[in-house]
């Protein structure tokens, strides 16, 4: 039997990825597509606006608007627009994936607040690779500690809003904690000027790029006297991150309410 899915900023970059490859794939049912209020589609059928077939499902802004009772959301919205839907959702009891990047701790905190009504997965990055990276990172940094000097390069696209990504801020929490530091007290974003010391051992250098049609590089560099190490995601294409939401949303909707991860999915 089809998984429903509601999309949740289903008329951005991400939601149509997902609707494209849930469409193609059998396992999955569309039964919901949500923009914000406002938006100059709402009402339409989704699948003309996504320049198909009509799929007999209207843009709406509200998941009160959808009758489904055994649908998973996938919300990539923004962070100013998921919070109003996780109320509605735990309502329905109506697992949810967030894949919303530039999420604050206080935005993290309050969707984890529902994890005890519904299952809940947050991730910066839905990709298989980087939560392996994830991974990867939390090793070579717990290993090496200051030893090596640490910098972190993302780039992304010309149209991303935030800098740096949700995935570079958590490449930099995971080595903060292997540092045995808070991420504000050891991050530093970019660098110009002339330093009257030498880089600190317990400094993280972070630094966004932003160009073209890059859909995501991350890299991690540690750096010693004689050698350097560096672990590197490159994404060739959204559809990457897409198939991780969906395969999210299959495993998701098997679990008891709680908070859980891409690296929980995994079995990381």
């Amino acid at each position: 039997m089809a998984l429903d899915i509601i999309i949740v900023g289903a008329l951005g970059r991400m939601g149509k990825e997902i609707a494209g490859l849930a469409l193609a794939d059998l396992a999955f049912s569309i039964s919901g597509a949500l923009e914000y209020d406002g938006h100059p589609s709402m009402g339409n059928d989704y699948g003309t606006c996504l320049g198909r077939d009509p799929l007999g499902i209207s843009l709406s802004s509200s998941i009160t608007d959808h009758p489904s009772e055994k649908a998973v959301i996938i919300d990539f919205s923004s962070p100013h627009s998921f919070e109003k839907h996780l109320t509605p959702a735990a309502d329905k009891k109506l697992p949810v994936v967030i894949g919303t990047t530039g999420l604050t701790a206080d935005d993290k905190a309050f969707a984890a607040s529902f994890s005890d009504r519904i299952p809940l997965l947050i991730s910066p990055n839905m990709s298989l690779g980087v939560n392996l990276l994830f991974l990867l990172t939390e090793l070579v940094s717990s290993r090496l500690k200051d030893d090596y000097d640490i910098e972190i390069i993302e780039a992304h696209h010309r149209y991303k809003k935030d800098a740096p990504s949700g995935t570079a801020k958590r490449l930099g929490e995971i080595v903060a904690e292997s540092l045995g530091m808070q991420y504000a007290d050891c991050i530093r974003d970019g660098r110009e000027g002339i330093s009257s010391s030498d880089r600190s051992r317990k400094e993280v250098g972070m630094h966004a790029v932003r160009g073209g049609d890059i859909v995501g590089d991350h890299t991690v560099l540690f750096a010693g006297i004689g050698e350097r190490i560096e672990l590197k995601h490159m994404a060739h294409s959204r559809s990457t991150f897409a198939r991780g939401a969906l395969l999210a949303a299959k495993w998701l909707v098997e679990q008891p309410c709680g908070l859980y991860s891409m690296r929980n999915m995994l079995g990381l």
